[in-house]
């Protein structure tokens, strides 16, 4: 029996070999069928990797997506991470200047990455420079009726990070003082931005430091009735014989060590330029003090005015 089964072996051994060749192809090709590589596509935002300090690229469009295309057996794409999927570009070993970088991506094992699009993104390297700025700090509502804000302490200045055109273009450090009803001194954590000149937030600016502790001083204010006055020159050759006010007195309020220097308030300093004899104008109220109050915005001035012989005559 033995020597049967050996001689059965023996024979026919290409048609054996040929056999186990066909059936190893059509495992492959089942397992294939079952499981082919296929590939797919991910639109992931392209970040930047930056591990020198001393440079940033400002002038790269953060908003760009890289379109990832992955290459895997059908079973990978069923069980991974999409969080694993990433574009990004080094400019850790770029200098100042400006540069073609290309996009790299990172992807889960068993991928393979057939195509990235942009294949590069174009960026300006700058060097990170500091600024110390002066801060400005803006109240923002009103304290209860019967006190003022007289003071917010705080830091005088602060400084800026950022990329050099960055820095050049911040015009001031602010920080918005909530004040809502207060009627005492209180103590708050004031976040700061750094600001244009048209008062927008500039980008890829840090704030030394972010924010800062203010005290708000707050004190009791008290009203008076006070007269105007109208602050004029007449014209060359010319004097003034009378002046008429409307209204001839108006309210202000401030502390009482405020108030307590003030005798009158007076329209802005105007030189009459008209050689007439009767001026009318509308003017400005001119500021009394930083924490005074005048309930008039204009004043309504009328003046009769005659030439200075006239006076030297009589």
């Amino acid at each position: 029996m033995l020597e049967q089964i050996k001689d059965g072996l023996r024979r026919n051994k290409l048609k054996k070999f040929i056999s186990l060749i066909l059936s190893i192809a059509l495992w492959f090709y089942v397992m294939g069928a079952q499981n082919p590589v296929i590939e797919d596509y991910y639109r992931v935002p392209i970040t930047l990797k930056d591990s020198t300090p001393q440079y940033k690229a400002p002038f790269y469009d953060a908003n760009t997506e890289a379109r990832v295309v992955l290459s895997a057996p059908r079973s990978y794409f069923v069980d991974y991470n999409e969080s694993d999927i990433n574009a990004f570009i080094d400019i850790s070993n770029y200098t100042e200047g400006e540069y073609d970088v290309k996009v790299e991506a990172t992807y889960p094992k068993g991928f393979e990455l057939v195509n990235i699009f942009p294949a590069t993104v174009h960026v300006k390297i700058e060097p990170v420079i500091e600024k110390q700025m002066n801060l400005e700090l803006i109240p923002s509502g009103s304290p209860m009726p019967g006190t003022l804000v007289t003071g917010i302490d705080s830091p005088q200045n602060v400084t800026v990070v950022g990329t050099r055109s960055a820095t050049d273009n911040v015009n001031k450090v602010v920080g918005y003082v909530g004040i809502i009803g207060e009627a005492d001194d209180f103590d708050l954590n004031v976040p700061l931005s750094a600001v244009d000149e048209n008062g927008r937030e500039v980008k890829n600016i840090r704030v030394v430091p972010s924010a800062v502790d203010v005290t708000v001083i707050i004190e009791p204010s008290v009203k008076k009735i006070v007269p105007v006055v109208a602050n004029l020159t007449p014209p060359a050759g010319k004097e003034i014989s009378s002046v008429k006010v409307e209204p001839e007195t108006v309210q202000i309020e401030g502390t009482a060590a405020d108030l307590d220097k003030i005798t009158s308030i007076s329209t802005v300093e105007t030189k009459i330029t008209d050689d007439a004899d009767n001026y009318k104008a509308v003017l400005k109220v001119a500021p009394a003090g930083e924490h005074v109050t005048i309930y008039a915005d204009e004043i309504a001035v009328t003046a009769e005015l005659k030439s200075s012989a006239d006076n030297t005559q009589n």
